[in-house]
C-alpha cells in the first residue's frame, strides 16, 4: 500500500464532481461519466473519476476527477503502472492502448486500496 515514497495511505484530491448513479456504486471505484462503471466503448462510458463513498441508483456521488484518490485493486498491481478498471470499477493493470491511470502506490493482493493518479480514459 506504500504510494510514492510514503507508506501510509495518501491521496491528492484537486477536483469532484457530483455525478447521479445509474447502479450500485461501491466506495473507491472508478465511475463513468453516465453514472455506471466504466468499460471500453467509450464515450459517457469512459471513467470519470474515482468515487469517494458509494452511492445506490438515483442517489449522488462525489466522484475525484483530478489529481489522485484512492482506489480498490481487482488483483497485484505494481507501482508506477498504468491501470484502467474492470466491470465493477476496481483497478487492474492497464496498457498504453487502454488506461485511466497510474498507480502511485502498490497492492499485493485485491481489496488493497493504491492512490492512483486520474488520467483520461485512453482507448486503442
Amino acid at each position: 500500500m506504500a504510494s510514492q515514497n510514503n507508506t501510509g495511505r495518501q491521496f491528492d484530491k484537486r477536483h469532484a464532481v457530483t455525478v447521479v448513479a445509474t447502479i450500485a456504486l461501491a466506495a473507491n471505484r472508478f465511475a463513468a461519466y453516465d453514472g455506471g462503471y466504466p468499460d471500453a466503448s467509450g464515450g459517457a462510458k469512459d471513467a470519470q473519476g474515482v468515487t469517494e463513498t458509494a452511492a445506490t441508483p438515483g442517489e449522488a456521488v462525489a466522484v475525484v476527477t483530478s489529481y489522485s484518490y484512492l482506489v480498490e485493486a481487482a488483483a497485484p498491481i505494481a507501482f508506477g503502472a498504468l491501470v484502467k478498471p474492470d466491470a465493477t470499477g476496481k483497478a487492474v493493470a492497464g496498457t498504453t492502448a487502454e488506461h485511466c491511470g497510474r498507480a502511485l502506490g502498490a497492492a499485493t493482493q485485491a481489496v488493497q486500496l493504491i492512490e492512483a493518479q486520474i488520467l483520461q480514459h485512453v482507448h486503442a
